[in-house]
């Protein structure tokens, strides 16, 4: 039986954008730079894939005896295909041309937004060529030596994209790691503002606020702004948004790591959850959460009410979500960090 090997390193291909693009957008470390590295190749790979196939693709799908026989079908895979172009389109004017938005959402968000559409079809295209999928496909010679060509071809295509980036002066070319555009760093309060899932509480009172500190600890706290605002702790960190921008400011506050140790871990504490008024959440092993910061001031002011007063969570080579704002409680559990969704639900 002929394999129809462009369509199945297709398949390949997407599978592989849509791991390596959850995984840019849930790490913000430069140690896992090359993870959105890899991203971007294989889009590359893709897009001299479908210039390669187009011919083929084209003629095929203005065949009407073929639609009248397989709509479903080729309506799910015109879907396809409309969603991948009009995704790859952006992602690529997106890390040339600079920051943009539409319909007040940025152009990065909406290559993540489309993209995710297309989790359904990939996975309905799975099942539909499953038959293609075996191993004695990868396992021929020309296959793996195609997969590879492809590969190649896509890494080229990237580097030579990014040589040109800083050869023309294209706005691409001072773009972070993430594919995020720098916006006001070291400007205190003046940088952008956001909330995952549009969290809007009402302002907090400094005076009323209190910060519990519970779980599988010696002793519980209670403390106050004032107890919390003595920290001196200082931390320049960069805060990376999955919208699309970074901003790299200097924070003080009181070290998380301190809190926890005049808390006192039992042994049995294996993680820590960070806790909003709003009842937003995030969970961070032991060894991360001795690192961050309970941060009261940015750039030598105290934090504005959209930027997270009275405490806002300071979390170096984290994404912006996991960046709790108006932080109310501080949760030591027995169980681990993984025991939470990868992106906020609530």
């Amino acid at each position: 039986m002929r394999y129809p090997w462009a369509n199945i390193l297709l398949l390949t291909l997407g599978i592989l954008e849509l791991l390596t693009g959850f995984l840019g957008l849930t790490w913000g470390s430069p140690d896992l730079a090359i993870v959105l590295q890899l991203h971007r190749a294989g889009g590359f790979a893709i897009l001299a894939l479908l210039l390669w196939k187009g011919r083929n693709i084209i003629p095929s799908l203005r065949r009407p005896e073929r639609w009248r026989r397989l709509p479903a079908t080729y309506a799910a895979f015109s879907a396809a295909l409309a969603l991948l172009l009009i995704a790859m389109g952006l992602g690529l004017a997106w890390s040339h041309l600079g920051p943009f938005s539409i319909l007040a959402f940025s152009g990065v968000s909406w290559h993540i937004y489309l993209s995710a559409a297309l989790v359904p079809l990939v996975m309905w295209h799975v099942l539909f060529h499953r038959w293609s999928l075996r191993f004695r496909f990868w396992a021929d010679r020309r296959s793996l030596l195609k997969a590879g060509g492809l590969l190649a071809v896509g890494f080229l295509l990237w580097r030579a994209s990014e040589s040109a980036l800083g050869l023309l002066g294209l706005p691409g070319a001072r773009r972070r790691f993430t594919g995020s555009y720098e916006a006001n760093s070291y400007s205190a309060n003046n940088f952008p503002t956001v909330s995952w899932l549009n969290d809007r509480p009402s302002p907090v009172r400094g005076d009323t606020w209190r910060l519990s500190v519970t779980g599988v600890v010696d002793r519980t706290l209670s403390l106050t702004y004032d107890e919390i605002a003595m920290g001196k702790e200082q931390r320049t960190a960069v805060l990376d948004c999955t919208g699309g921008w970074y901003s790299t400011q200097e924070w003080e506050g009181v070290s998380l790591g301190a809190v926890l140790e005049s808390a006192g871990l039992r042994p049995e504490a294996a993680s820590v959850t960070v806790r909003s008024v709003t009842g937003y959440y995030r969970r961070f092993n032991l060894q991360e959460a001795a690192e961050y910061v309970l941060a009261t001031r940015v750039g030598g002011q105290t934090l504005s009410h959209s930027h997270g007063f009275p405490v806002r969570l300071v979390a170096p080579n984290k994404r912006g979500y996991d960046w709790v704002k108006w932080v109310t409680a501080i949760e030591v559990n027995d169980t681990g960090k993984w025991l939470q969704p990868p992106l906020p639900l609530q």
